[in-house]
This record gives structure tokens, sequence and C-alpha cells, in this order.
């Protein structure tokens, strides 16, 4: 299975077709000839001839052994089981972090790279929520909803899984090395690319069913008529998982895919215990003390200023130093102070939305 998972023109679609005529025993493949295999999976002699004894070459062999430590195949025990249950599962998942977040219960939230603030804390007070209670929040470690949501769990001492579409060693998007490294170190990454695996475009929509087939369900935050978010959702579908979309404004284009996933049976959710209810009973968490909506050891000024900012729309410094008849040089002390304690955040243009916790 590491063999064939290091052949890059075995593809999902063709592992599938070796699966469904030769079920797990692909070592029965070598029973079939070179031009057998070329017809059913369309390959090369050359290539069909791999197929049927993989391990032949020596420098396969090699890579095989040297991956073995760091690779999940579908023949393992702690191959996790929801995964296996989709019609084309990985042969073989290189793994760099936390391998028993494998077997825990999870969730994944995806979204729109160009996110906006309302959407970037959605996700993020979805996936601090999820995190809080011990379910693991599952993303694809893009720009966005996807790095909001890893980063919120995170940031709530939970657990977080990243299915990357690159090799396991490959930073994408460059940006986002420092949470990579983070969900490294506290989390799990995971793909089924072998390392050294660029960023390629049709790699992407393999991963998204990965992410679907190893959640309970999937949560669309945001994502115009034809992101990628919306295969991820259409995959969870058809793999019988549960879907979830936020609604958004009906003004902005982010909104259409979340609404329409809605209309055609998509769950709205409006808070965690949405998504909570649709979990088997004994997966469910024990429900969380409610938090205030910000800390009560903050001054009565601070809290005024936070009060006057939206967790919808950014503000500009300007606009609410004239609502609150403020200086802008005092106010700027007051917004620094709110944003060190990470109740604002500070978006382009001077402007700044608040942080819902």
């Amino acid at each position: 299975m590491i063999a064939y998972a290091l052949l890059p023109f075995l593809n999902p679609a063709r592992t599938r077709l070796l699966r469904e005529q030769f079920g797990d025993r692909f070592e029965y493949a070598s029973h079939g000839s070179t031009s057998f295999l070329a017809g059913l999976l369309k390959l090369s002699a050359s290539e069909a001839a791999l197929v049927a004894d993989p391990l032949h070459d020596p420098a396969v062999r090699r890579a095989v052994k040297a991956e073995r430590q760091r690779v999940i195949t579908l023949a393992d025990p702690d191959y996790p089981l929801l995964l296996s249950e989709i019609v084309d599962p990985p042969l073989a998942l290189w793994t760099d972090g936390d391998r028993s977040l494998l077997g825990k219960t999870s969730i994944a939230i995806v979204g729109s790279r160009r996110a906006s603030p309302y959407s970037v804390n959605a996700a993020s007070k979805l996936a601090g929520d999820l995190a809080a209670r011990g379910l693991v929040v599952v993303s694809g470690l893009a720009r966005g909803i996807d790095a909001a949501a890893h980063s919120a769990a995170l940031d709530a001492a939970g657990m977080t899984a990243a299915v990357l579409g690159t090799g396991i060693d490959v930073v994408y998007p460059r940006d986002n090395r420092r949470l990579f490294e983070r969900v490294r170190q506290h989390g799990l990454l995971l793909t089924e690319f072998p390392p050294g695996t660029p960023p390629l475009a049709q790699n992407f929509p393999f991963r998204n069913r990965i992410i679907s087939g190893l959640t309970r369900g999937t949560v669309i935050v945001e994502a115009s008529a034809r992101s990628g978010s919306l295969i991820t959702a259409r995959l969870a579908a058809e793999q019988g998982r549960e879907v979830f979309a936020v609604p958004g404004s009906i003004f902005a284009a982010g909104s259409v895919g979340p609404h329409r996933l809605i209309q055609y049976g998509a769950k709205l959710v409006h808070d965690v215990g949405d998504i909570l209810d649709e979990l088997p009973e004994a997966l469910r968490p024990e429900p969380s003390p409610v938090a205030a909506d910000w800390p009560a050891e903050l001054s009565d000024d601070l809290q005024r200023v936070l009060a006057a900012c939206s967790p919808e729309e950014p503000l500009h410094i300007d606009t609410l130093a004239a609502r609150l008849e403020q200086s802008g040089a005092a106010l700027a002390e007051t917004m620094l102070q709110l944003e060190l304690r990470g109740l604002l955040r500070a978006v382009p243009g001077g402007a700044y939305v608040r942080i819902v916790k």
C-alpha cells in the first residue's frame, strides 16, 4: 500500500478501481497481465508493470522502508475508522504529530480563503467552543477560515488536525508556516501525498474527501457559489456525514454557498449547540458554562470601547473616536490594550473588529 501511494499516477480513482477488482489483496494484481492492468486503469505499459509489482524496483523498496514509521496504511489497526468507510479511502496517510487524534470525535470547519471579519469570528468561535469541549477541529490549513479554525482550537488548548494537499514536509501557503509548526507540535498534520509533493491544484479536491471522511460533520463558514468548500460539503453528504452551514448577510457573495446549502437541507448553525445536537448521544460532550461577552476584570472604559466595536464589520478608529467623543491618541492606547488581551483584531486600513470568545 505504501508503494502504491508513492506512485504519482495512481490517483484515488485508479486506486478505487484496483480495490473493486482485487479487494484489499493488492498482491493479486500481480496475477493480472500488464495489458489487463493498463486497460483497467488507463495506464502505459511501463506504469502497469509497476502496478503489477511495485516492490520489484529496489528504489521503491528503499523508499517504503524509509517511510514506514510515519505512514499509517489502510491495513493498520490505527487507521481512522470513519475514513476507512468511504468509497475511496487513501491507502496510506503520512502523519506528523499526535496520531491519537485520529481516533477521537472530530468536526471539520472549512470556508473561504478571503474570509470576511464576520466569518473569521464565526469560525473562531465555533472552533474554540468545539475544542473546549474535547472535539478535534479538522480543516485544511488554507488561508482564511481554515487558519482561523486551527488557531482558535489551539488557543483554546484543544485539539486540531490539518489535512494537507501537499507532502507532509511542504508548507503551503508559506505565510502559514508558524501555524503549520503549531499544529505539528500540538496537533496533527496528515496527507495522502508523498513527501515533497508540491501544491498542485488537482490534489486539493482529493484532500477535501479526507477532511469530510475523517469527521462526523462538516461546517461551511462563508463560501462563494464555486468555492472548493462546497466540494467538501457535497463529499460529506455523499459519505453520509452531517453538513452544517453558517448563514451570513444576503448582500455578501460569500453567503451564497452556505445559504444554498441550507436550502438543500444543511443544518443552519447559530452556535455550537446546533452541531453537538447532531452527534450520536454517546459522543456528545457535557455542556460548558456560558462565558461572558468579555472578561469581568475590564475597566468601565475598556468595556465601553469594546461594546462600541462590532464583531461583524470593521470600524475605523476615527469613526469610533467620534462616536465615543474621545481623542484619537487616547483611544489608540485603549484599542492597543484590548488587542493585546485578544479582544480586538486590527484589520488593514486602521480599522478594528471585536473578537467573539
